[in-house]
């Protein structure tokens, strides 16, 4: 029975971290999108020239509220599929950046987030800018939407593959600018 118990324990110890992460089982990447955005959009930006890099951003929780105007997705579909988010824009209405994080409940539901997103998020939402393009990518149950640079967004992806140990899916652009 010891035999039998100790075998047992350690998987009980990883079922339990499992659930307790805050991520389905099998997700490289664990945490919440309000502490992983921040650093994931500082790597993107060490890897780029000074004057490419992100203006200074004006950062916020996505909320069903918010979720349409944020990242395309209707606040219903936002409740159903979505357990957080984040976005991070730019502070100044001089640059048509925008990354948004979002951890969905599960990898099927971060695959109906990122279709939405695609479908919905509205690229030409800035006054006097226009961003060179818009994608969407996943890893697990997590989805980026980054919208900015063709520079910017490809140093995102990047950063956002590093964070998924490698496993994001390819980036599908859904905009590209004048």
């Amino acid at each position: 029975m010891k035999k039998i118990s100790g075998f047992l324990a350690p998987l009980l110890t990883l079922a339990l971290l499992s659930a307790c992460s805050g991520s389905p089982a099998g997700d490289v990447i664990t945490g919440d999108p309000a502490t992983l955005l921040p650093p994931l959009v500082a790597e993107a930006n060490a890897t780029l020239p000074t004057e490419q890099q992100m203006m200074g951003s004006f950062d916020e929780p996505v909320t069903a509220e918010n979720s349409e105007f944020a990242a395309g997705i209707p606040g219903e579909k936002f409740g159903q599929l979505v357990t957080a988010a984040f976005s991070s824009k730019a502070g100044m209405i001089t640059s048509a950046q925008t990354t948004v994080l979002i951890q969905a409940n599960d990898t099927a539901a971060a695959s109906e987030v990122a279709q939405l997103v695609a479908a919905e998020f509205d690229s030409t939402q800035w006054i006097c800018v226009m961003p060179e393009r818009s994608l969407v990518v996943t890893a697990g149950s997590y989805v980026m939407l980054a919208v900015g640079t063709q520079n910017g967004t490809g140093a995102l992806v990047e950063a956002f593959n590093k964070l998924s140990n490698n496993t994001a899916s390819e980036p599908v652009i859904f905009y590209t600018g004048p």
